[in-house]
């Protein structure tokens, strides 16, 4: 992402090219927020004072009910970095923001404040991440009152890719235009379903980039009479969407995870072998954020679904090292799905990684293995018990997040499902 100055900003709101600004950050669950003000107004917004905001607003639930019954007012800051027209959008910019208390300081309830603070804590130690994420999504379209697939295209078929090209050609080319780089897209295995890989960029970028992401793919299948859905299992009879994860650790411009001198014959690095280990020793906390739903546990009974808490080549390790690992060590994490808040799993990622070089921690590639949870209450569970995790991302975000999950699990628990009725109704006569 090429960073956009101040200097352009202004030039951009007096030149007349923008008349509204969206002022938007992320919540605790990684969806966006925000609201949109005139030119005029974002132009006092740069002289630092920011844009008050309902702290209530960073704690909605899945319903858009907020947590706490007590709130105060929060200010987001803008980052004029990240600022950038909306190219479907007639004179109308975005940018995304921190969030501050009215004195100032970083509220503890920022996930990019959250992200960029585990950043630094890596930089320390000599260390950068880049990661790229790779978002499956379904595209719908309305059949009398019936959201369906919108194609039939078979799995990596240029049939769907002919099918959709409205609607790709114009996603890519908008994404493009806000400087969000595209690797590839696929036609994937469902019906109607797509895969968007994004280039590679530093950890912050990357987590920037999939929110712009997720924001033009709705907005552009919307134009074009569709609507697209995130939800990680949409439907009982086909197959779910995933996200899979790229991450390369790199010190002083060099792969840190690979030496090709490795006694153990894997070409990889003490230093690898630490962050792996981390990784690893975490990774059923990590699940929580990286798979967030109830729904997001559905996936795991799906023959491609990774199913093996471990490290290795083959692709159904959690963490697999990528054909090219031992020129780039480039390893994907392929067990988190399009909901996940792209700025608490790359923090928690980083963190574990720190964890692993702290401890000395050490793996065997392929046979060390670790329980992945099988529901979202017992991963919930795992990242309010792992006292790394707590204390890196905050104790006032994981409680919050976690307050958050238990009552989206609660509300499912009580549910009474349509197949419930089916099954039951008439049992017993």
């Amino acid at each position: 992402m090429t960073d956009v100055s101040r200097e352009e900003v202004l030039e951009a709101l007096k030149g007349g090219k923008v008349d509204y600004v969206r002022v938007e950050f992320v919540d605790v669950l990684g969806n966006t927020r925000g609201k949109s003000l005139r030119r005029f107004e974002f132009e006092e917004v740069l002289s630092g004072k920011g844009v008050d905001f309902a702290e209530s607003l960073i704690v909605l639930d899945y319903s858009d009910q907020p947590l706490f019954a007590n709130y105060y007012d929060v200010i987001a800051i803008p980052e004029i970095a990240t600022f950038r027209l909306i190219p479907y959008l007639e004179r109308t910019a975005r940018v995304l923001s921190y969030l501050v208390t009215p004195e100032g300081y970083p509220h503890n309830l920022c996930v990019r404040t959250s992200l960029r603070n585990s950043f630094t804590r890596l930089e320390e130690a000599e260390l950068q991440l880049d990661a790229a994420f790779e978002p499956t999504f379904y595209l719908l379209e309305d059949r009398d009152g019936k959201l369906l697939p919108a194609d039939e295209a078979m799995a990596f078929s240029p049939e769907g890719l002919w099918d959709e090209q409205d609607f790709l050609k114009t996603l890519i080319k908008d994404l493009e235009m806000l400087d969000v780089r595209v690797s590839s897209i696929n036609k994937h295995y469902g019906p109607g379903q797509y895969e968007l890989k994004l280039a590679m960029s530093s950890a912050m970028e990357a987590a920037d980039n999939l929110v712009a992401a997720r924001e033009t793919i709705r907005d552009v299948a919307k134009m074009n009479g569709l609507m697209a859905t995130f939800m990680p299992k949409p439907f009982s009879d086909n197959v779910s969407s995933s996200m899979d994860v790229y991450l390369s650790f790199t010190k002083k411009g060099n792969p840190a995870l690979v030496d090709a001198s490795d006694p153990k014959g894997n070409s990889i690095s003490q230093l690898g072998y630490n962050i792996l280990a981390g990784l690893l020793e975490h990774l059923p906390a990590i699940m929580a954020i990286a798979a967030p739903t109830i729904n997001s546990y559905r996936r795991f009974k799906e023959r491609v679904t990774p199913n093996r808490g471990g490290v290795g080549h083959e692709r159904h390790f959690v963490i697999r090292l990528t054909t090219s690992f031992k020129e780039n060590g480039l390893v994907e994490f392929r067990l988190a799905d399009p909901l996940a808040n792209p700025y608490l799993f790359l923090s928690s990622i980083i963190l574990s990684a720190l964890d692993g070089i702290k401890r000395n921690l050490e793996i065997e590639i392929e046979k060390d293995v670790v329980d992945l949870p099988n529901s979202l209450e017992e991963a919930v569970r795992a990242l309010n018990q792992d006292k790394v995790l707590v204390e890196g991302l905050g104790n006032a975000l994981v409680d919050a997040y976690v307050k958050l999950k238990k009552k989206e699990i609660d509300a499912y628990s009580n549910y009474v499902s349509d197949w419930e009725v089916k099954a039951y109704l008439k049992m017993g006569w």
